[in-house]
């Protein structure tokens, strides 16, 4: 709502109504441009409200309810706020600042008509999971014989650049939705007539015009079902995301929208109304990916914070699984396009493997607020008792932030491929002091016994050695991907760093051995704590021993 232009913003462009009445043709019940504001004032009854829940009635001007000379005063108006092109029912569009001139844009275009661009919707429900039924807003013939039901919350997907709205991640994603909830599931296709597609200054502009047919159908399907717009749920990748945020501009209440590594070039740093932000949604959740800079690393996605609660998976730069040759990745897909689609855009796509990972999985991507990745990678932020955690994906709405809290950012790590989620372990290991004990130099490593007595590997704590102080207490992360639960005890074997050219790191007759106090472990997704004592008994390298829960 904010968004939208008020009638106290053409007020002030009066010097500019006047330039601009000039070069119009006069009528003559128009009053003269002296007497302009006074009859703004007294005829302008926009209703913001109105015109934005209606997407059929274009913002600000074409929302003027005026007397007969209104096709005079929009012209006028359509002019001041520099308006370039308008179609029925959508709205209108311009090139003018922000949207082009600027650092972020330097140049930009005009949307495509309507009818060149021709989106489509495809709905799905689970009596129609693989073949879908195509709606358009305004055929009620059309909804009423499919098996669209208002009652049921409903999932709006669409795609970026240079692709379509019948790709197989939109309909493996649209499925593994309908297995989880009993929804409308609608795919938004506006690239197979090329809306999508080079140049992508041009595609850019076309996600204009698709989010405000998008709303039309939303404002269509909540007039014809009497269902509520917090009901809806609006999914977008790169430029699908900034698609669906001019949708949420025009859908009062709207209930959510996810951004799927939102598109960088020529939105990152923009104005908000250029861009996915938090005020398109009730809720709006983002999944950074991609997010290196453009010109630099080629990082497609957006870096900066544009939710109401993002999401930096591995750190949101580089993501595990995406440093495979061509061929490796051709492989992989079954075919070249597939293969070489992902090895361009590997980080990009990723964000879709998340979200549709997220969506059944029994692990719950747990995502944890922090001040920056690295940090987060030293095992300081797994509590959540502060600020509270988020689940990365389809449930992150389950996390609600306080009214006016915006760009909550949080970290979590994940696995290379798919089953991609992984559980958080912080470890605290606290060395014990004693009089023969002395400062070594080793590795340290740690197993696991659950309580169905089942024993995991060693993991590597330290890959290189570390100074072994008595006293002190080290911090280290594992990321795993399955549920240890609650531990019966705790493995501890250490390695002794020692050098043959060293004597002073021989020992002779004897091994050498560090005291223990006890380690502590903390499952980031319970937040159960269990602390497992050695109570200062002293451990030899390279010998395993056991710790139980005191």
């Amino acid at each position: 709502m904010d968004k939208l232009p008020r009638a106290a913003d053409m007020l002030k462009k009066l010097p500019k109504a006047r330039e601009v009445i000039k070069k119009l043709p006069k009528l003559p019940d128009f009053p003269d441009p002296p007497d302009l504001k006074k009859f703004i004032t007294n005829k302008l009854k926009y209703n913001p409200d109105v015109s934005a829940i209606q997407p059929g009635i274009p913002p600000f001007c074409d929302g003027l309810i005026l007397s007969p000379e209104d096709s005079f005063l929009r012209e006028v108006c359509r002019k001041l706020v520099g308006v370039d092109v308008c179609y029925d029912g959508l709205g209108c569009f311009t090139t003018d600042p922000p949207w082009s001139l600027t650092l972020e844009r330097p140049i930009a275009s005009l949307p495509r008509p309507p009818d060149e661009i021709q989106v489509q919707f495809l709905l799905r429900t689970r009596n129609t999971p693989s073949t879908g039924v195509f709606l358009r807003a305004g055929d009620r013939a059309a909804l009423a014989a499919s098996d669209f039901i208002g009652s049921r919350p409903t999932k709006f997907i669409t795609h970026g650049f240079i692709e379509n709205g019948f790709v197989d991640w939109i309909t493996e994603m649209s499925q593994e939705i309908l297995r989880a909830d009993d929804c409308n599931v609608i795919a938004v296709d506006w690239g197979s007539n090329g809306g999508s597609m080079f140049p992508y200054t041009q595609a850019t502009a076309n996600t204009q015009i698709v989010g405000a047919i998008v709303a039309q159908m939303v404002a269509f399907l909540m007039q014809e079902t009497g269902n509520s717009a917090s009901s809806y749920h609006l999914i977008g990748h790169s430029l699908g995301s900034h698609t669906m945020g001019y949708a949420g501009m025009r859908i009062p209440g709207l209930g959510r929208i996810t951004g799927l590594d939102p598109a960088e070039p020529y939105f990152q740093g923009t104005d908000p109304m250029i861009r996915l932000d938090p005020t398109d949604a009730e809720l709006v959740d983002i999944i950074h990916s991609d997010g290196g800079f453009f010109f630099t690393s080629l990082g497609y996605g957006m870096y900066d914070p544009t939710g109401h609660l993002d999401f930096y998976p591995n750190g949101g730069i580089e993501m595990p699984g995406c440093d495979e040759g061509l061929t490796t990745y051709i492989d992989m897909n079954g075919g070249v396009y597939e293969g070489g689609r992902e090895y361009v855009a590997c980080n990009h796509l990723k964000a879709i493997s998340y979200f549709h990972d997220s969506i059944n999985s029994i692990c719950p991507m747990m995502a944890y607020p922090c001040r920056d990745y690295d940090r987060f990678e030293d095992g300081h932020c797994l509590d959540c008792s502060q600020g509270g955690c988020a689940q990365m994906g389809y449930h992150a709405d389950k996390y609600k932030p306080a009214p006016g809290v915006t760009n909550l950012k949080y970290y979590l790590d994940t696995a290379a491929r798919s089953p991609t989620c992984l559980y958080h372990y912080q470890i605290m290991i606290t060395l014990g002091t004693d009089r023969d004990a002395e400062e070594l130099d080793g590795f340290l490593h740690l197993s696991f016994v659950t309580q169905t007595g089942t024993v995991t590997e060693y993991y590597k704590l330290t890959e290189d050695p570390i100074k072994l102080q008595p006293g002190n207490s080290y911090l280290y992360f594992l990321k795993l991907p399955t549920n240890l639960g609650n531990l019966q005890r705790v493995r501890f074997l250490w390695d002794y760093d020692w050098s043959i050219v060293n004597p002073g790191t021989w020992f002779i007759f004897s091994r050498p051995k560090i005291w223990m106090d006890q380690i502590q472990v903390m499952v980031g997704e319970s937040q159960n704590r269990m602390t497992f004592c050695a109570f200062n008994n002293y451990f030899v390298e390279d010998v395993s021993s056991d710790l139980r829960v005191c």
